[in-house]
């Protein structure tokens, strides 16, 4: 780990000198990620009871999203949950509920936007912490092999080639740090850098500089 990070340096050190999308080094490629006229927009965020990471699940976890604020309905006569706080009548978040030592997940979906306007999609989830950490930003985890490691990290880029043709990368080492949380409201921001294996192709890729923060906060 200690290695992979001395190479993210060199690589982000190098990136700061180049405005391009994507530096092929073949068979490999490096994604700056904050390049001129580059977006990183997030797009969803849950957070979940911990679960063995399934590559399948990041985009829709399972489990309910912890975020929800349930409230009693006059008109169903029944509770119901909304994802944003009802201004009309007491809610309740359902993380308030959630024991203090229960192991969390918070899954991320951002949109990333390079600059020649084409959109990528990437998952992220921290996994392995629970409400007192999310009290003491800022948080880091690292990738790590084992499902039951303390503040690990994981990570899936779908970058598209076409509008029906895209590379998936997952994860295979890397940092992400949670560097803001708004419980209430589920806003984040954080920064992440990571090395991915390409799914189904004997390829790799660099992924820099991801640096993201929702817009209401």
């Amino acid at each position: 780990m200690r290695f992979f990070i001395q190479l993210l340096l060199i690589f982000t050190a190098s990136s700061l000198f180049s405005q391009t999308t994507i530096i092929l080094s073949a068979p490999d490629d490096t994604f700056n990620l904050d390049c001129n006229s580059c977006e990183l927009l997030v797009r969803s965020v849950s957070l979940t009871r911990e679960q063995r990471l399934n590559p399948n699940d990041l985009n829709t976890p399972t489990g309910p999203n912890l975020l929800m604020w349930r409230y009693y309905d006059d008109i169903l006569k029944k509770e119901a949950f909304l994802s944003v706080e009802p201004y009309w009548t007491k809610g309740v978040q359902m993380i308030e509920e959630a024991p203090e030592n229960l192991m969390l997940s918070l899954h991320i979906n951002l949109e990333w936007i390079d600059s020649n306007q084409v959109s990528h999609q990437f998952h992220l989830v921290l996994a392995g912490f629970n409400k007192s950490n999310l009290s003491r930003l800022p948080i880091t985890g690292v990738y790590d092999s084992d499902a039951n490691a303390p503040l690990r990290f994981y990570a899936i880029g779908q970058i598209s080639l076409s509008a029906k043709e895209w590379e998936t990368y997952e994860c295979r080492d890397g940092i992400f740090t949670l560097t803001g949380f708004n419980q209430k409201t589920g806003a984040v921001s954080g920064v992440f850098t990571f090395y991915a294996n390409r799914l189904g192709l004997d390829k790799h890729g660099v992924f820099l500089n991801g640096s993201f923060q929702s817009k209401k906060q």
